[in-house]
């Protein structure tokens, strides 16, 4: 707290403090005036300005760690607060019983929530100190609601279903269906959404599992029947992308019922990359690595703003999956063509060899290089050498991000000679810089 004398015939007082500090400071400077009869005094209690913060504010963290997406976000959340603050960090996590928090009488100088109940929301409003949302919920968008552009960071659902489907685009599928979760949540909408457009703009249509009863919502022996039934109508070979791990894990469970192989009948991909559904799967499950990390990052470095009295450029922050985690239910891809089906594995299994370029891929898939030239393009979109270059670039992403080895080491075990080639080509794939990647997607133990 620091106060601030004017000089003039009365005694004026400008006092700094952050939002919580406010009710004592007014306090002291009311006794202070009347022990010493100073009727003139005047003073105004303002938030602080820029760095004008406590050495160790108390910062709420209100998050779900039953899901693997928000255990990661409450990592990034205290990543940051350790190497920007230290922030005093109290963690509610929603668990039946727990212990609640009085926001106004513990002192609070900033929260960061995930969606709450209406009643909740207008507790958090009334409290008047910086608040940084995540994952809200649509409804909280509407002018109405006690936290109406409240700063907010969420992950980019549509986006995550965009991914899915480029994925499995390029392994080759021409049957696609998706498995929604059973609570109808706005996010398993969008993933689903991104999901069929893109397949719709490359010319696919798509099936959607979804609409379930109130008994098949509680219980997954009353909802397996009816996934059996729609699991042995597609056509097969048909690519499944399920709105979470958890999803995807049933639809792996009803496959394993009914007698469906997997990868080679039906495909199976998921959503959060949470490693102990994913490892213990049979056969073990791809998924999508959506970030939860970095959206915990961004969310405190938001609240660090807001509590200094700093302007937020972009209120309202959507960031995007990272990349699809594949296993073994992803497992192959699928091509009618067998010459260009042994072009792919062949480039998939040697793309990180130096010496390999397009005429060691055509000469291994025994045709001539026109024709494996037109259909790459046609079942791909790329050229031979686009395929071999994405391929080697996927596996640098890799490298940055859950490695510590350097550029060069990277771009050796890439299949490239010299790092500044790998460099080029690399900002050219992602739009970033091999550092500023590494630096974005860095993964943490848990990620």
């Amino acid at each position: 707290m620091h106060p601030f004398v004017i000089s003039n015939l009365d005694f004026y007082f400008i006092f700094f403090a952050a939002p919580a500090q406010r009710q004592n400071a007014q306090n002291y400077f009311s006794v202070c005036a009347r022990r010493e009869n100073l009727t003139a005094l005047k003073f105004d209690i303002i938030p602080p300005m820029n760095n004008s913060i406590p050495l160790r504010p108390k910062v709420a963290v209100f998050a779900s760690t039953n899901l693997k997406g928000g255990r990661s976000t409450c990592r990034g959340i205290l990543d940051y607060a350790r190497k920007n603050g230290p922030w005093r960090c109290m963690l509610l996590e929603g668990r039946d019983n727990e212990q609640l928090l009085d926001i106004k009488r513990l002192g609070f100088d900033g929260i960061i929530s995930h969606a709450v109940s209406r009643r909740d929301a207008k507790a958090l409003a009334e409290a008047h100190i910086p608040i940084v949302l995540t994952e809200p919920w649509p409804e909280m968008h509407n002018p109405e609601h006690p936290l109406f552009n409240t700063p907010s960071v969420k992950m980019d659902s549509h986006g995550v279903g965009v991914l899915a489907a480029e994925y499995y685009l390029k392994r080759g599928y021409k049957s696609f269906a998706y498995v929604g979760e059973t609570l109808g949540k706005y996010w398993s909408a969008e993933r689903c959404a991104g999901f069929r457009e893109t397949l719709a703009k490359a010319g696919y249509a798509s099936t959607v599992y979804n609409s379930f009863t109130k008994r098949e919502r509680r219980n997954w022996d009353a909802e397996r029947p009816r996934m059996i039934r729609f699991l042995q109508k597609l056509p097969k070979p048909t690519a499944i992308f399920a709105a979470m791990d958890n999803r995807a894990r049933l639809v792996l469970d009803a496959c394993a019922e009914a007698g469906i192989r997997v990868p080679e009948e039906i495909a199976v991909l998921g959503v959060d990359n949470d490693p102990i559904l994913c490892e213990s799967a049979v056969p073990r499950l791809s998924s999508i690595w959506t970030g939860g990390f970095k959206r915990g990052q961004k969310a405190a470095e938001m609240l660090d703003c807001l509590m200094r009295g700093r302007a937020i450029t972009d209120r309202h922050v959507n960031i995007g999956p990272i990349s699809v985690i594949s296993r073994e239910s992803t497992g192959y891809d699928v091509m009618q063509d067998p010459a260009i089906a042994r072009a792919i594995h062949f480039i998939r299994n040697n793309a990180l060899l130096g010496r390999m370029d397009v005429n060691s891929v055509v000469q291994h898939a025994g045709c001539s290089r026109r024709y494996a030239e037109i259909r790459f393009r046609n079942e791909l979109g790329s050229s031979i050498r686009e395929f071999i270059i994405e391929n080697r670039i996927s596996h640098a992403r890799h490298l940055l991000a859950e490695s510590n080895l350097s550029i060069r080491e990277i771009a050796e075990r890439c299949g490239f000679s010299r790092d500044s080639h790998l460099a080029v080509l690399f900002k050219k794939n992602t739009g970033l810089t091999m550092r500023d990647y590494r630096s974005n997607y860095r993964a943490t133990p848990d990620e």
